[in-house]
């Protein structure tokens, strides 16, 4: 504790120390959006204030779900507060690793020395910025140790314990990190079946079983996460032939000296930081005398870095074929496993110089200086692990910025839009923060309709009147203009295209006017010049229009699963509108359309997790009483 404390004593403390990157973008803006509404009693469901709107909670990188963030949702989400869950997990880390290593290494200075060989290792300095994948990792150690734990002893009670585990890391909100590592599980257990053939059968069972527990306890974030993805830009994603951050087999240089790959002479790329201790290697070279732990300690590094070689590697290409990991696109994101076994390894290398040497000052020395070169390469001197500029710097005032210049002044019911991925107000998902109604966002989830309209739109500008802009930032001359030909929230367009397909709607897109024409995947009728619609509320939208025959109300909200239309408690279908937006074709007269979103999949899957939670925490206090030997 004293040394993770240590290690992240700057970041914690320094007013010219930040959280950075994605960590900001992505973690906290969408964790403080989250709290924001848990602490008033909502649930956020859908925004509006990103994409033009987009299903909020269904997206995994909020981590809503995931117990250790419930403290920090309810005291409430600053940039400290998300350094401090970095430093939670990097305790967790090194916790689980140091109980994990000390069932195989009896010396507690040798486990330690494992333990900050993973914990304080590269990858978590890396991914400082990466909160979901920092805390999936944290959990690795974890899994290991409750499966380990049910092959000797007590086999029910720890195979729910390494459920739990396992769901919690998938709650995390990282599923590339999250199949590493029941990855990692299958390796370890493949060295454990190696060590003892005739426990197969207890094997399997333990793996199933923990398998079935983490994914019943995670269905409340998986089943909307699996609709988000479909919808995705994900959604057709293939890499099985990815050149995209697989090692280069010159950055394993980084294993012995941190500035191989270049990151403290300004290169920021950080796909190959390797860089986890000097002694790491040699000492791992010397666990290597340790039988019980040398099968589980290869399989976990060798294995993983062959794979993180890419297709070139030839490993990568076979494990393409496994469900799941033809979408995973960065296969260096599996280097915390290959850490996870050198440190094993390292523990058990430690181990065998105490022991040879007997030396009583080793028990501090090693520990110490193993500590103080991860403490300097890996914190102080990193510029991965934290930004040495205060948030308000790099982000809040510019963020002000905007809350003073661009938010009083938005039309309500309207939108803003900008070039994406600009810094310029801070955040790149400030619409969040400051709860202004954009048309950009920042999420690798982003609808895939959404993205086609919007790239239709950088050559067709009328496609942004029909998202309802009333405002732009004009770059080049560094102003915010009106758009005087906005389109209304809700209107009836003069006349309707139909198409069969989404291909035969995103090719007429370039030419699309949104203000005469509606393009309809299905059937409507033609609309009439004289009907007229109002907003009234959001982000439930209460659209009162009058028309003399049905017609189709077009909304400017992007079409996905969970929306319901309905007038005088009658539900009414909802239509894919121009390819990436909603429409209604609503009876003739004076009526109030009500437009409601809610998840098709929550209300079951928040179910399946709490029914499957309550069950096995009142199991646990039973199954304590299970035989040891059981």
């Amino acid at each position: 504790m004293v040394a993770v404390i240590v290690f992240y004593w700057i970041p914690i403390t320094s007013s010219d120390a930040s959280i950075q990157w994605d960590a900001v973008d992505v973690h906290y803006s969408s964790q403080k959006y989250f709290a924001d509404h848990v602490r008033v009693g909502e649930l956020p469901f859908w925004t509006p204030y990103i994409f033009s709107g987009f299903p909020f909670l269904a997206d995994p990188q909020v981590g809503a779900w995931y117990p250790p963030n419930w403290p920090f949702f309810l005291i409430g989400i600053t940039p400290r507060a998300i350094q401090f869950e970095l430093l939670l997990h990097a305790l967790l880390a090194c916790l689980g690793a140091f109980l994990f290593l000390q069932r195989y290494v009896s010396n507690r200075a040798a486990s330690m020395v494992g333990a900050l060989a993973y914990g304080l290792s590269g990858f978590f300095a890396e991914h400082s910025s990466h909160v979901g994948m920092f805390c999936t990792a944290a959990g690795l150690p974890w899994l290991l140790l409750c499966f380990d734990r049910a092959l000797e002893s007590a086999a029910l009670r720890n195979t729910v314990l390494t459920g739990l585990a396992g769901g919690a890391m998938i709650l995390a909100g990282h599923f590339q990190v999250a199949l590493y590592s029941f990855a990692a599980l299958g390796l370890f257990a493949i060295a454990k079946l190696i060590e003892r053939p005739k426990s197969a059968a207890r094997l399997f069972s333990i793996l199933a079983g923990a398998a079935a527990i983490s994914l019943l306890l995670s269905m409340i974030q998986t089943l909307p996460g699996l609709e988000l993805a479909a919808n995705s830009i994900r959604s057709g994603a293939n890499y099985a032939a990815t050149h995209e951050r697989v090692l280069q087999p010159s950055a394993l240089l980084n294993f012995f000296w941190p500035n191989a790959t270049g990151i403290f002479a300004g290169v920021t790329d950080a796909s190959y930081y390797l860089y986890s201790g000097f002694l790491l290697i040699p000492l791992a070279v010397l666990g290597l005398k340790n039988k019980t732990l040398r099968i589980p300690g290869l399989l976990l590094t060798v294995l993983p870095l062959w794979y993180m070689l890419g297709p070139d590697g030839g490993l990568y290409r076979l494990g393409a074929i496994v469900p799941g990991l033809h979408r995973v696109r960065a296969p260096i994101h599996f280097l915390f496993v290959a850490l996870l076994g050198l440190a094993m390894l390292a523990a058990a290398g430690t181990a065998w110089l105490m022991e040879r040497w007997k030396m009583r000052w080793l028990l501090i020395l090693l520990p110490a200086l193993f500590f103080a070169e991860v403490f300097y390469w890996n914190s102080v001197a990193n510029p991965l692990a934290y930004a040495r500029s205060s948030f308000d710097d790099l982000y809040g005032n510019r963020e002000r910025l905007a809350e003073e210049k661009v938010l009083p002044t938005q039309p309500p019911l309207t939108r803003f839009e900008m070039p994406e991925r600009l810094t310029v107000f801070g955040p790149l998902n400030h619409p969040l923060d400051l709860r202004l109604e954009a048309v950009y966002g920042y999420n690798p989830l982003e609808l895939q309709a959404y993205v086609e309209y919007m790239a239709a739109a950088q050559t067709n500008s009328k496609l942004l009147n029909g998202l309802n802009v009333s405002r732009q930032l004009n770059t080049k001359l560094g102003a915010i203009e009106p758009n005087p030909n906005a389109l209304p929230r809700a209107y009836f367009a003069r006349k309707i295209t139909t198409v069969s397909t989404a291909a035969e709607s995103l090719a007429l897109l370039p030419s699309l006017d949104p203000a005469e024409t509606a393009i309809v995947e299905g059937t409507a009728p033609p609309n009439e010049p004289d009907a007229q619609a109002t907003v009234s509320s959001q982000p439930g939208y209460v659209f009162q229009y009058h028309t003399s025959k049905p017609v189709l109300l077009k909304i400017s909200i992007p079409y996905f699963p969970g929306w319901t239309a309905s007038i005088a408690g009658r539900q009414y279908e909802i239509l894919r509108v121009d390819h990436a937006l909603m429409g209604v074709v609503v009876p003739a007269g004076q009526n109030k359309l009500v437009l409601q979103y809610g998840s098709n999949r929550f209300a079951v899957a928040a179910a399946v997790s709490s029914i499957s939670l309550v069950l096995l925490l009142l199991a646990l206090p039973l199954l304590r009483r299970q035989r040891p030997n059981s």
